[in-house]
């Protein structure tokens, strides 16, 4: 085989390997909330939130609050930044970080709304599919 169809091969085996362990690197899995607790590095977790323990404390901009999940788990959270504007309507979240001392450490949060959609099949009005409004994280 010739020395340049070598050298080629082996550049695409080194990309391919330096590739697939970014993605892989890049990835961040769902876990539940006790292997959370347990993982030292970045993972997802979702929950219902409990409306009586939500704080946002303006000065510090952090917003600390817990979540459960569906077997009845507590998982406090702490997410510094600036309050998602449908916070307050939100049933659930899904918080990308870590669990630092016991507390979620958040650096992002995806809000679970309820659907302003919810309905319009019983009302007949146009489906959200139908509409050119666009919502934002919902």
């Amino acid at each position: 085989m010739n020395k340049r169809y070598i050298v080629g091969i082996a550049l695409i085996v080194v990309c391919g390997i330096v590739g697939f362990t970014a993605f892989r690197g890049s990835l961040t899995p769902y876990v539940g909330f006790a292997e959370a607790r347990q993982l030292n590095r970045t993972c997802q977790v979702m929950g219902a939130i409990e409306k009586e323990n939500v704080r946002y404390d303006l000065s510090g901009g952090v917003l600390n609050f817990s979540i459960v999940d569906d077997k009845g788990h507590v998982l406090p959270v702490a997410y510094r930044g600036v309050k998602p504007g449908n916070f307050d309507q939100a049933n659930s979240v899904v918080c990308n970080g870590r669990v630092v001392d016991g507390t979620f450490q958040a650096d992002r949060l995806l809000v679970k709304c309820p659907s302003k959609y919810q309905g319009l099949e019983e009302s007949g009005e146009n489906s959200p599919h139908e509409t050119k409004a666009t919502t934002g994280g919902a």
